[in-house]
């Protein structure tokens, strides 16, 4: 009997090993900057709508005129 060593595995479980670890740095990055980022568009867009409201009633004419 012959005794072949499989590297090829061997080498397919790092990669995926590496690869989930890859992925869960990159979200533990991403993840408190994406939520950053989520609070401040909502702070723009409740200052874009107070800003739209104001300027329509200024106005007397609607935010969007086509």
């Amino acid at each position: 009997m012959s005794t072949s060593t499989n590297t090829t595995s061997g080498m397919t479980f790092w990669k995926v090993l590496g690869i989930i670890a890859i992925a869960l740095i990159a979200l533990a990055v991403l993840g408190p900057l994406l939520e950053g980022l989520f609070w401040i568009a909502l702070v723009a867009l409740a200052l874009y709508g107070g800003y739209m409201l104001f300027r329509s009633n200024k106005k007397g004419t609607p935010p969007t005129t086509y």
